[in-house]
């Protein structure tokens, strides 16, 4: 069971750190997440670290970047070297990441580490000034491995260069940003085949199964009990909002459709089991969105065909990332077929009424009525009452009707309060 729930953590982490790094200009190369924590797993047993360390240096290195959800995306998308003014702000993620860390109680420990993975061996780095010995080990590994594989992604603002090159970036930042020795034993790892610069090494696969699968201490407390999705949840709910920050205009959609979920679920007398899945799928249908290149989500006109193609296959995307997640398959599929209409008229299969999982079909009655009452690039939000009558007419037609039903039926001022009351 223990072993389970750490496999379960560890492929939440690895999808979670896809999801943060995903760019369709580089897909499905584009990991820089995950190649960081790989490699900082590798260093750290190579540098004989206790296995427990290993472990978390490999999750930490999968979010170390995970407070850029708190950047203004129109920072992130820059096509020029950033002003003064918008670096200081970038610079704030490694606090920001720190915060997130530390609330979610098996990942506290690594929030230190998140917090200094821009501090330089020097004394010039940030947020806080570290210098030497004062900068963790695992985080003199991950500040290294992490400018190493970065100089190998493609951003916005830069062209990628080659993996001798970023090498040779590194060894001319020995004992200045880096620690020596670090460097060296990167040097030589790639040397000796050990670490190999933008892939995945058949020594990692050895390194998992020996020290990532296991569970190296018991929680102090019963958050974590058991291996169903609600012990996850706040990974889950994390998840969402790295998913809505990737679009202005869908900031707390997916933790909305979630909740209207639920409720429509609870209404409709489903089972606790069902229940807890129709949620989960919630918070995570939309995961593909992170697919579509932000000038086609976010473009002030309506989309042209080619475009429309794009967005309807983001269920493709999101049933592919989260069918690498233990016990998610059955989540997978719900959110695969959340575009999905009784009719035939849905995306991405077409599929008919009895071809929908039932819990899509809630889904897709949340998610379309969140759609409509929220602003989009390309037109107005619409009131409560305007999307009513809209689902409404296509109850029984392209929506469930008994959920249909629930929603249409529900007074607007009992969803607003239910979502103040979620979501604040």
């Amino acid at each position: 069971m223990d072993l389970n729930r750490n496999l379960l953590l560890s492929q939440c982490l690895e999808a979670l750190g896809l999801v943060l790094e995903y760019d369709l200009n580089d897909h499905p190369s584009h990991q820089h997440a995950v190649r960081v924590g790989e490699s900082c797993a590798l260093i750290a047993e190579k540098l004989g670290l206790p296995p427990e360390r290993i472990q978390q240096i490999y999750y930490a290195g999968l979010i170390h970047d995970i407070g850029k959800i708190s950047i203004d995306i129109n920072i992130l998308r820059q096509k020029r070297k950033l002003t003064a003014d918008e670096f200081t702000h970038v610079k704030k993620h490694s606090v920001t990441g720190s915060r997130i860390a530390a609330a979610l109680p098996e990942l506290s420990d690594l929030s230190f580490w998140i917090r200094w993975h821009h501090e330089k061996w020097d004394g010039t780095g940030y947020p806080d000034g570290l210098a030497g010995v004062q900068i963790p080990v695992e985080v003199q590994i991950m500040s290294a491995v992490d400018c190493f594989d970065s100089l190998q992604t493609p951003r916005l603002d830069r062209d990628k260069i080659t993996a001798a090159e970023a090498e040779e970036v590194i060894k001319q930042q020995r004992g200045t940003a880096f620690n020596p020795v670090i460097v060296d034993i990167i040097s030589q790892m790639i040397a000796d085949g050990e670490i190999t610069p933008g892939k995945s090494s058949d020594k990692f696969i050895e390194l998992k199964k020996k020290h990532l699968n296991r569970i190296y201490r018991q929680s102090t407390d019963n958050y974590w009990s058991g291996i169903g999705m609600t012990g996850m949840y706040p990974i889950l709910r994390l998840f969402a909002r790295v998913i809505d920050a990737k679009h202005e205009y869908t900031q707390g959609h997916s933790t909305r459709v979630s909740i209207l979920s639920r409720y429509i679920a609870q209404k409709a007398g489903f089972s606790v089991d069902d229940i807890i899945k129709v949620e989960i799928a919630g918070l995570l249908h939309d995961a593909g969105k992170i697919s579509i290149p932000h000038e086609v989500l976010d473009k002030k006109n309506i989309p042209d065909n080619t475009e429309w193609e794009i967005i309807r296959n983001h269920p493709v995307h999101s049933c592919n990332i989260l069918s690498n997640i233990y016990l998610m398959s059955e989540i997978a599929q719900i959110t695969k077929q959340h575009h999905e209409r009784l009719d035939g008229s849905g995306y991405p299969a077409g599929e008919v009424e009895k071809g929908i999982s039932i819990l899509a079909q809630i889904i897709a009655v949340s998610d379309s009525f969140d759609a409509m009452t929220s602003e989009r690039s390309y037109r107005k939000r619409r009131n409560i009452e305007a999307a009513y009558r809209e689902i409404a007419d296509g109850a029984g037609i392209i929506y469930n009707r008994e959920f249909a039903d629930i929603l249409t039926s529900t007074p607007p001022y009992y969803i607003n309060a239910l979502f103040d009351m979620h979501i604040g």
